[in-house]
């Protein structure tokens, strides 16, 4: 008990430094930083969801009390930027990694894993994922709308602020195409960071659980079977119909558009990751498979983000379009203490 609180506690600590460290302004604190959730989501996987859940809590009171005693901010922009760890990384690791202890006996026509338990959907991991970070991100801009008063004045005066240090980073001397001004520049640049927020949330969350369960696999301290990402990733059937009605939410001008933009962003990157895992999937009988995955991973980072919506659109089509499949046991070993996982209900719409 000891040994597990002390590294949630260390995991805490990690997470809030590689929050922290972007203040830096380095190209390598910027990448660090994506992982900032990483360490809990370990501790999570690794130890228990409890872990995870004391980690977020001593995250969130050392980068406060860094921030207020050593850094001397004030005490509400501190707990401001608190607040936002514990929403966007801190609380997201621990209910990620509490979902994915989930697991129960098959009932009938289900397919078991390796230790004989269903265990909870990666899709529905990807659908809180998605509404964790749409949560997040739309808060965010309701509060900063709210103290403005209205949502055109928030994009006014947030402008008026970002303008002169966008022209001073840009240059006085920068041409820029047509009539575009650094005003519009800046003013698009509001107007989508809610929506780019959350779809940056839904790729990292998605990227951290995806390393912290390689990395307790590797370790043989994953208490749960690895299963076969692209074989079971399934989306919620409920994908497709949100995604057309925050679409249709967009075209209202105001803040409707914005929240709208913001979900179906959010959306668009959980149906391009599932075009990856179909493609993963796709390409196991095919003799090219690694030129055509290898092709697939250097467009994106290359060309990010414009492979992101051809990717999008097959996850979608293979949504509505679904092939038939023979559901198979994915190898790996037996989950540690499976007996200690928690159960849980596929009907139940909390989970």
């Amino acid at each position: 008990m000891l040994q597990t609180l002390i590294i949630a506690i260390g995991a805490g600590l990690a997470a809030a430094l590689l929050f922290f460290i972007p203040v830096k302004g380095t190209s390598f604190a910027a990448t660090a930083a994506l992982f900032n959730a990483l360490p809990l989501m370990i501790a999570g996987l690794a130890f228990s969801p409890s872990a995870a859940l004391i980690g977020a809590a001593s995250g969130v009171l050392a980068l406060f009390a860094g921030l207020v005693l050593v850094a001397d901010v004030d005490a509400g922009p501190a707990f401001v930027f608190c607040a936002f760890f514990a929403a966007t990384s801190a609380l997201p690791a621990w209910q990620l990694t509490r979902l994915a202890w989930l697991g129960r006996p098959p009932e009938a026509g289900e397919t078991p894993a390796s230790d004989g338990l269903v265990w909870y959907p990666i899709g529905r991991l990807v659908g809180w994922m998605t509404g964790m970070a749409c949560a997040a991100a739309i808060a965010g801009l309701l509060i900063a709308v709210a103290r403005v008063g209205s949502f055109e004045g928030f994009v006014d005066l947030a402008t008026r602020r970002l303008g002169p240090l966008l022209e001073r980073a840009l240059g006085s001397g920068l041409r820029l195409p047509g009539d575009l001004t650094i005003e519009d520049i800046v003013r698009a640049f509001v107007i989508g960071s809610a929506p780019a927020m959350a779809a940056w949330g839904v790729l990292t969350m998605a990227l951290n659980l995806w390393l912290a369960g390689r990395i307790a696999l590797v370790s043989q301290s994953l208490r749960r079977p690895w299963l076969d990402v692209p074989e079971h990733f399934d989306l919620p059937r409920a994908v497709p119909p949100l995604l057309a009605l925050a679409v249709v939410v967009s075209l209202i001008d105001g803040l409707p558009r914005a929240i709208g933009a913001t979900v179906a962003l959010a959306l668009g990157v959980a149906l391009a990751l599932k075009g990856l895992a179909w493609i993963h999937q796709g390409t196991r009988a095919t003799a090219g498979r690694g030129a055509i995955l290898a092709g697939v991973y250097a467009a994106l980072l290359l060309l990010f983000p414009l492979p992101a919506p051809v990717l999008a659109g097959i996850g979608l089509s293979a949504m509505l379009f679904p092939r038939r499949r023979t559901p198979r046991t994915p190898p790996g070993p037996p989950a540690a203490n499976s007996n200690q996982s928690q159960s849980f209900n596929p009907n139940d719409p909390k989970e």
